[in-house]
C-alpha cells in the first residue's frame, strides 16, 4: 500500500498470502498503479502532483530501486539503527497506522473475499470511510 503523509490510501496492491510484499511483480504493480494515479490527478487537476519521494523499509532493495527510478520516483529507505527493542522509525510506521485504522472496520478483519478484485474493493471502501470520519467527526456526547 502506497500511502500520503496523513496516511490516506493513494495506491494499493493486495496479493496471495504467499507473496511477500517486496517481491519484483507486487513492486512493480504498485509503482505502476501509484503512477496512474498521479496521471488521473493530473487531467483532473490541471496540474502535476508533487511526489518525488516514496519510502519503505530495508526490503525494497534491487528491483524495487529500479521500478522507483523507471516510474519517476526517488525511493529512500528507512531502516533500524541496529538497537535491539521496538524503534519508532519516522516515515515508516505512517502505513502501519493506515493498517490499523483500516482493520477498525469488521470486514477487513478477515479474508472472507473469494477474489482478490473484490479485497481491493473493501480496502478502498473501508478508505473512503476513513476520509468521510475525517470530514465528518461523529459529534461528541
Amino acid at each position: 500500500m502506497a500511502v500520503d503523509s496523513l496516511g490516506l490510501p493513494m495506491a494499493l496492491v493486495v496479493t496471495g498470502a504467499q507473496v511477500q510484499d517486496s517481491q519484483p511483480a507486487a513492486v512493480a504493480e504498485l509503482f505502476v498503479r501509484l503512477r496512474q494515479m498521479l496521471q488521473r490527478a493530473k487531467q483532473r487537476l490541471g496540474r502535476w502532483p508533487r511526489l518525488s519521494e516514496v519510502f519503505g523499509d530495508k526490503n525494497y532493495r534491487g528491483t524495487a530501486d529500479m521500478w522507483a527510478k523507471q516510474m519517476g520516483f526517488a525511493l529512500r529507505r528507512v531502516e533500524r539503527s541496529g538497537a535491539g527493542g521496538f524503534e519508532r522509525l519516522p516515515k515508516r510506521w505512517v502505513v502501519e497506522r493506515t493498517f490499523a485504522w483500516l482493520f477498525n472496520f469488521r470486514r477487513l478483519l478477515f479474508d472472507l473475499e473469494y477474489k482478490i478484485s473484490n479485497s481491493e474493493g473493501m480496502l478502498w471502501i473501508a478508505s473512503i470511510g476513513m476520509i468521510l470520519q475525517r470530514l465528518w467527526p461523529k459529534p461528541a456526547s
